[in-house]
């Protein structure tokens, strides 16, 4: 064999043997400053905290912060230089609530009949409060995000982008508020309230539970930003390439969902119903969640979140001539 075939030989190996990035200057402290080239094969799971919410348009619903949502996924991620294509399985928990407008309900041409009043005729009155309904649902999401690394002079960051379904397996419904009876007596010309023995009573509280809304099928825009860190250790030895290097990646990144379709149940629930047979007792009174009820079906809602998502990706072992390069080497 000549010089120069010895020479090249060594060259080419040399490609090989010092693919150990551990103390490469691409690397401080996990992130780096190089991208990963050639194909690779991913599996790992992601956790996600969020702040979440019910957008409607409903008039007499409001939006209310302070929801929240959390999330964990099983992901394998398909990676081909610096192309991303992810996908896998997942579930999300949310509680979160919206508040409702001030109810006032008049009810013409009831007679008092109580002891020392002859049958006189009045207007009763509900005034319902300070409503809040809750909603809390486990969802299961299977996502298909496609995104790219985004090589700079501080690190690699990445961004992914797509659609995951969500559909609503489990939860449950709570309504709080107060309520308030009163008569409207035209022949005493005054107002009456508080008064127990004619049924009128003042700031009680309410409260009822229910099942799950039954949310329609939902296909949520997703959309996410970060950095990686990796731990990275390519092979000391040529002839073990593909069974000795370490493929870790951590990502930390924010990022944001929002639902493309209408999850506005179909069914026919009421806001409130005072039966007529027990009409002073809060405690007859049905009640259901405001986004059930039939006037909610000509409106629409979706939901909301945006939070960090922490994700941790394993790499099955490859042989590359080149696994972490720089964008102009490989």
């Amino acid at each position: 064999m000549t010089s120069e075939r010895w020479e090249y030989r060594l060259e080419q190996l040399s490609e090989f043997t010092t693919k150990d990035v551990s103390s490469n200057t691409d690397i401080f402290w996990g992130l780096h400053k190089s991208q990963y080239v050639g194909t690779h094969h991913l599996f790992g799971f992601s956790v996600e905290g969020s702040f979440s919410g019910f957008v409607n348009n409903m008039p007499n619903a409001a939006f209310r912060p302070g929801g929240g949502a959390a999330g964990f996924h099983l992901l394998y991620e398909y990676q081909y230089s610096g192309f991303l294509l992810q996908t896998g399985v997942g579930i999300n928990y949310q509680n979160l609530s919206n508040a409702v407008r001030d109810t006032t309900i008049y009810h013409y041409n009831m007679h008092d009949t109580w002891q020392g009043i002859n049958d006189v005729p009045f207007t009763l009155r509900h005034d319902f409060t300070g409503r809040v309904d809750q909603a809390r649902h486990l969802y299961a999401q299977i996502p298909l995000y496609v995104g790219h690394y985004i090589v700079g002079s501080y690190g690699v960051g990445y961004w992914l982008a797509g659609l995951h379904a969500n559909y609503a397996v489990w939860g449950n419904t709570r309504q709080k508020l107060t309520g308030t009876t009163m008569g409207l007596y035209e022949k005493y010309l005054g107002i009456w309230h508080e008064m127990d023995n004619h049924g009128f009573r003042q700031d009680v509280p309410i409260e009822r539970t229910g099942n799950k809304l039954n949310l329609k099928l939902d296909i949520m825009a997703h959309g996410e930003i970060g950095y990686e860190y990796t731990t990275y250790h390519g092979p000391h030895n040529y002839r073990k390439t593909a069974f000795s290097n370490t493929d870790i990646r951590f990502r930390f990144a924010a990022f944001a969902d929002f639902g493309i379709l209408n999850i506005m149940p179909s069914t026919n629930g009421v806001l409130y119903g005072t039966p007529t047979e027990s009409i002073y007792d809060f405690s007859t009174y049905r009640m259901d969640h405001i986004f059930s009820t039939e006037d909610a079906k000509s409106f629409w809602l979706r939901n909301l979140y945006a939070g960090i998502r922490l994700t941790v990706l394993f790499g099955l072992p490859a042989n590359e001539h080149c696994i972490l390069c720089n964008p102009w080497r490989h």
